[in-house]
């Protein structure tokens, strides 16, 4: 398992340096919503970063996704949902501080909480 997150890790930041991290239409729908790291934040975070994938969901439809964590330019902590097969995109990215952090159990935003406190 760690492998594939290496894998992906490389996969994702060679895709996003050479122009082949497509936004999807959710997340350029999001982009208008919610405070969201724009294109030059996300190839910092998967390229000159140290991006960690946090979650795997290979089984998702229509495209196997991962979360990955990582830092901004300026230090601000992201989220950055990635489609990896068939093809790899951009499903959405968020400020996980800024957006919902009732929903994560550490400072850093890489343990989701396995429920929602009332």
């Amino acid at each position: 398992m760690e492998r594939m997150r290496e894998y992906l890790i490389e996969a994702l930041g060679w895709a996003a340096s050479h122009g082949q991290l497509e936004p999807s239409l959710h997340y350029d729908f999001r982009e208008t919503e919610r405070p969201t790291p724009d294109e030059a934040d996300i190839a910092f975070m998967l390229c000159a970063d140290a991006p960690e994938v946090i979650e795997l969901n290979p089984e998702a439809e229509p495209n196997s996704s991962c979360l990955v964590w990582g830092k901004t330019a300026d230090g601000r902590i992201g989220h950055i949902l990635c489609g990896y097969y068939p093809e790899y995109l951009i499903i959405t990215a968020y400020f996980p501080a800024e957006t919902e952090p009732y929903k994560w159990a550490d400072d850093c935003y890489r343990i989701r909480k396995l429920y929602e406190e009332t």
